[in-house]
Formats: C-alpha cells, sequence, structure tokens
C-alpha cells in the first residue's frame, strides 16, 4: 500500500510539472500571438466589395464608381472586423460624387458612353485630363450624343497616333502630363486592387515584433 501512494504522488507531481511547463511556454515573451492567422484574408473583403457592387442599381463591371461607393464599402468591411486604417488616403483618389466626369457618365447618354468606355480602362484617365481643357465640355457633350464618341478616347490609349496626340496636349498648360495616369481609382476592380494592398500592409503590421518594454524608472 505504502508503495502505491509513493506512486500515486509521483505520477501528481509528473502532471503539475508537465502542466506548469506547457503554461510557460505558451506565455513566454518571445512566442508572437498568431493574430494574422486568425484575420480575414484578403478574399473575404473582396467578395464583400463585389457584393456591394453588384447591388447597386444600373451598375456594370468597369462602370465610374465615387466617393459614396469608396465611404459605404468602407463602412461594409468594418462590420465585417477590417478597419481600413488609410481610408482616407485612399477616398482622395476616388472622385467625389460631384464630380462633372462622374455627373455626365451616370446619365442616360453617359452610361452608354461609359460602357463602351470602359472596354479601355486606362481611357478614364485620358478623360479626366481631356475634360480640363479649355471648352472641352461642351465638345465631350456632343461626344455622348454621337454613337462612337468613346472611340476618340480609345485611340488616345491604343494608337501611336493618339498618344502622339496626348504628347502634344501636354505642351500646353491645361494639358501637362496628359499620356500620364492621373493616379485615381475610377473602377471597382481598381479600388478591390488598392484594399488589397492595405490589406497586405495591415498583414504585415500584425506580424512585426512586439516594441521592447521601456525600461522602468530609477
Amino acid at each position: 500500500m505504502f508503495c502505491r501512494v509513493r506512486f500515486v504522488k509521483r505520477t501528481l507531481l509528473a502532471a503539475v510539472v508537465i502542466s506548469v511547463s506547457v503554461g510557460s511556454l505558451a506565455a513566454a515573451p518571445n512566442d508572437k500571438p498568431q493574430q494574422d492567422d486568425s484575420f480575414p484574408p484578403f478574399s473575404v473583403f473582396s467578395a464583400a466589395v463585389q457584393q456591394y457592387f453588384d447591388k447597386q442599381p444600373k451598375y456594370r463591371d468597369g462602370d465610374i464608381i465615387s466617393q459614396s461607393d469608396a465611404k459605404a464599402v468602407f463602412r461594409i468591411l468594418k462590420q465585417g472586423g477590417w478597419d481600413v486604417t488609410n481610408r482616407a488616403e485612399i477616398l482622395k483618389e476616388v472622385l467625389p460624387d460631384s464630380d462633372y466626369m462622374v455627373v455626365q457618365l451616370r446619365t442616360k447618354a453617359g452610361r452608354k458612353f461609359m460602357h463602351q468606355l470602359s472596354r479601355t480602362p486606362e481611357a478614364y484617365d485620358r478623360l479626366e485630363r481631356f475634360l480640363k481643357l479649355p471648352k472641352s465640355r461642351r465638345f465631350f457633350r456632343g461626344l455622348l450624343k454621337g454613337p462612337d464618341g468613346y472611340k476618340l478616347f480609345e485611340y488616345m490609349v491604343t494608337a501611336k497616333g493618339g498618344k502622339v496626340l496626348g504628347q502634344q496636349l501636354s505642351h500646353t498648360k491645361a494639358g501637362r502630363d496628359f499620356n500620364k495616369p492621373t493616379g485615381h481609382i475610377y473602377t471597382a476592380k481598381q479600388f478591390t486592387e488598392r484594399l488589397s494592398e492595405s490589406h497586405a500592409d495591415y498583414l504585415a503590421g500584425l506580424q512585426q515584433p512586439e516594441p521592447p518594454p521601456e525600461p522602468a524608472g530609477n
């Protein structure tokens, strides 16, 4: 009986030692919590973005988006667990709802024009720069009424002659950098790609080691 009691005591002691060792290992300061493993992958958020735009009346892939769309998406992402930290920066890259180009492309004639224009996404850049030229708005309204008005901006992007025309316009004050991207986000696809970069940066931040504790004061 005495030997049996000693065996039980040794077994309990071993169990306590193992338990303490495992607990110490889990709480070790050098081990980083696996926060990045629990954070949803970007595919979850990109699906939410696509779902938002799919629900918008009259929306078609490639259509121009505006700041109200971006704000709505940011709210949805926050509800899904991701508060986009650089949303203000991204929002500046999206045109406001009151922008002349956005307003015109959302008219009945403008949507028909836009659905053709969106086959060449870079054409949005050229159109925005074109609308900064003197008397361009009146000319643009005429293009909206015609069947092939979009081809002018498609030509500016895809044809050598169109690029030469852009170079010539770049020599004017209003047409400076005509052939260069504006840096603006025009479509849901571009917006999603921008969010993908932010998501990657966010995950990278989660993987950074915790800063060492500040030394205690003397």
